[in-house]
């Protein structure tokens, strides 16, 4: 085993750069602009509550709160309100190894064999790069069909990460580097070595390189620290089976089995607001070398949904045609927190109802996005109309076969209007410059001297959100309108 000792840094720069950026504030328009598309997005949705937050280029962050936390007492979600961010945890276990091989404590190509003792089934010779980047081929425990009952019968209970691997680890699945397979034991692994290396539990180390200097202070780990309970969002699951999702607070905010052994994994706790700034830091080059963070970076392919691919615990994909880096979670509770390079802009939303994963949650993510680049060109002038001020109707929304649109056009005005999934693709188009009239009688959204537009044949799309988005004489304005989809 190494006995290194451990390199301490200063944070001092961190500190300045974040006192700096939370100085800054949200337009009025930016703010208002996100609160309707957050509220329209969790009516989409259909969940108890969501909880997000942008941080925009000048460091400042806008946050807020859609649905319940609680209903008895009613208690709405509000930016304080902190989620569980599952296995978003894993790109700051991934920040923490990556940290230590700047500071020449630990190195990507060491072995296991090099920092921890044997387990059965698990090749000596994996190298670290090989857990971070799912490579390793080391069977998932969380998969286990044990797993579950062992840690509902005794939820009170705390275990250590070797036992837990000992205990569910099963034959793996290929050798090591010979394919992509994610799995959680790889970062309970991880969370080992972070411990070996620094000499310090895994949390304390976390507190140390990262929460302190960025002043994150709602990111908390239990069971090995505590939640605030006044401002921890209930989490919402079907505990019966009937269907109807029941306030399960009772159960997971103190289920110490399942925290400790998922803890580097997916158990960390925090509000969107500091999950937006954490990603935004990690991504933006004030935490890790650029060396290193061009190895976070460096991804191979998956299986994963909208062409997602994988770093060093970091996922790769597009979303509304913008280039994202950050990750999903799952653990009850579903998050999904994003960077956006090109933008400089960081999206994170968080959910508390255990219906929605978190790849439902990009539509959500997708559509802040969208606001914020809209929104930002009609602030600095580079729009001419907002589309609130056409006053755009649609019918029916929810939409199934068709859909109708009405606007009463500016003077001298053409209009073409393109409809686009959660991904940002194009789905559906009108011609530019032409009022096209439907060929069944108006609808009721219709109204005197309006130009009537109608997309027909939509019913081969599947269900989720789509956005409306317009244009005037060639030229995109305003916010995208959010509209669902029905199943057929």
């Amino acid at each position: 085993m190494k006995n290194l000792k451990h390199l301490f840094f200063s944070a001092a720069f961190l500190l300045q750069i974040f006192a700096t950026g939370n100085a800054q504030t949200i337009h009025p328009k930016l703010d208002s602009m996100f609160r309707r598309t957050l509220d329209s997005m969790y009516i989409v949705l259909n969940a108890k509550g969501l909880g997000a937050a942008v941080q925009v280029p000048n460091g400042a962050v806008w946050a807020g709160g859609a649905g319940i936390s609680s209903a008895n007492p009613t208690q709405e979600i509000t930016p304080d309100h902190i989620f569980g961010i599952g296995s978003v945890n894993k790109t700051i276990t991934s920040a923490s190894i990556l940290k230590l091989a700047d500071e020449g404590v630990l190195s990507l190509g060491d072995s296991l064999h090099s920092w921890l003792d044997t387990f059965k089934f698990i090749n000596p010779n994996i190298t670290i790069r090989q857990l971070l980047r799912h490579q390793s081929g080391i069977y998932d425990i969380l998969s286990n069909s044990a797993y579950q009952p062992a840690i509902n019968a005794a939820p009170d209970s705390i275990w250590a990460w070797d036992d837990v691997i000992s205990t569910f680890i099963k034959a793996p699945l290929f050798q090591p580097g010979a394919g992509f397979s994610y799995s959680n034991t790889n970062y309970l692994l991880l969370g080992l070595i972070i411990e070996k290396a620094s000499g310090k539990p895994y949390f304390q180390e976390i507190r140390n390189q990262f929460l302190s200097p960025l002043g994150l202070e709602s990111v908390v780990l239990p069971p090995y620290e505590t939640l605030p309970q006044p401002t921890t969002a209930h989490l919402w699951l079907d505990l019966n089976g009937d269907g109807v999702p029941d306030d399960a607070d009772f159960l997971f905010s103190d289920w110490n089995s399942w925290h400790s052994t998922a803890a580097p994994a997916g158990s960390y706790f925090s509000t969107p607001g500091d999950m937006a700034r954490w990603i935004r830091s990690l991504m933006g080059g004030n935490l890790l070398s650029q060396n290193m963070l061009a190895e976070m970076k460096t991804t191979v392919t998956t299986t994963f949904p909208g062409g997602t691919k994988y770093g060093l615990g970091l996922m790769e994909r597009n979303i509304s045609t913008q280039k994202a880096y950050g990750h999903g979670g799952d653990a009850g509770y579903s998050a999904s927190v994003w960077h956006f390079p090109a933008l400089d802009i960081s999206i994170a939303v968080l959910n508390n109802d255990g219906r929605r994963n978190s790849w439902s949650l990009i539509p959500t993510v997708s559509a802040l996005l969208k606001t914020y680049i809209d929104c930002t060109s009609q602030i600095t002038g580079n729009q001419e109309v907002a589309a609130e001020f056409l006053e755009i109707k649609t019918f029916p929304n929810p939409f199934s076969d068709w859909l109708n649109i009405s606007t009463k056009l500016p003077a001298g005005k053409s209009a073409q209007f393109v409809l686009t999934n959660s991904l940002g693709e194009k789905v559906a188009e009108t011609n530019a410059g032409a009022n096209y009239l439907p060929t069944r009688p108006v609808d009721p959204v219709g109204r005197a001297g309006a130009q009537n537009f109608r997309f027909e044949n939509l019913g081969y799309l599947p269900s989720g959100a789509y956005f409306l988005t317009t244009f005037l004489d060639g030229k995109m304005v305003g916010s995208p309108k959010i509209l669902s989809k029905n199943q057929q």
